[in-house]
């Protein structure tokens, strides 16, 4: 694995910069993301917004080393990993990125407790059944360990793919609409569990939404049009994220690079 790593003076745990993503060539290309420079500190809750095309799930797949940038860097943890090759990108996924999936992506038969302790497993380590069970009682599912997930709620589910997102204890979460499926009541438990895992563990998450009231649970909202930075709030509310996301066309394009 390239161990080269990067000094950043902001500290940063994710930086991409100058982010580039173009699918097709010549006059079918589409330009998915155009030049986004963004860094994650430690302990520090992002919520990332746009319209449908902004680019928002391209990102988090390149932050995550899913898929190469057509240009630009990705650095995590003070790591360039753009170069670096599937069995490398893959590796790092397994020890320093949680991802959270709106579809969960458990498996079927695995109990609650193997589930969390898969990646670990995966990376060739022996899980922790203490920590483990730890994080399960964290996400409000001691007593669920043993249940396979067809036994379980979506809301349950979600808790479980948090729990496994945590338990290597990565640099950076990144959250796909982690809340998009469910109700808002086990929203709300989902981001609570978000916020205190910032505030709690010095996490940082990056998190991908559409509704303003889960981005209000962030410390700062990035909003993409077109693939670029539009602008950022900090310290948002629901109402003032509602509010900037009807007038995304008044932001000035790379204005908050």
């Amino acid at each position: 694995m390239n161990s080269t790593t990067t000094s950043h003076p902001t500290g940063a745990v994710l930086e991409v910069r100058d982010l580039a993503r173009t699918y097709g060539e010549g006059a079918g290309a589409v330009t998915a993301l155009d030049g986004v420079d963004l860094a994650f500190a430690p302990g520090t809750f992002t919520a990332v917004m746009g319209p449908s095309g902004s680019g928002k799930s391209t990102f988090l797949s390149c932050a995550a080393g899913l898929e190469p940038p057509t240009a630009g860097r990705v650095l995590v943890d003070g790591h360039d990993i753009t170069d670096w090759d599937e069995n490398d990108r893959t590796r790092l996924r397994r020890e320093r990125i949680g991802f959270v999936f709106q579809a969960f992506h458990l498996m079927p038969y695995l109990t609650a407790e193997q589930n969390v302790g898969l990646p670990l497993r995966l990376a060739g380590r022996r899980p922790d059944r203490a920590r483990v069970r730890e994080l399960l009682e964290r996400v409000g599912l001691a007593d669920r360990g043993g249940h396979l997930p067809g036994s379980l709620s979506g809301g349950q589910q979600q808790r479980v793919a948090i729990a496994r997102a945590l338990v290597t204890e990565p640099a950076v979460v990144l959250a796909d609409e982690p809340t998009g499926a469910l109700d808002s009541g086990t929203a709300r438990g989902i981001l609570t569990l978000l916020r205190d895992s910032v505030d709690a563990l010095d996490q940082t998450i990056v998190m991908v939404t559409h509704d303003p009231v889960a981005a209000s649970y962030a410390d700062t909202v990035v909003f993409l049009v077109d693939g670029r930075v539009a602008g950022r709030m900090d310290r948002p509310t629901a109402d003032a994220v509602a509010g900037q996301l009807a007038h995304l066309s008044d932001l000035v394009v790379g204005g908050a690079r």
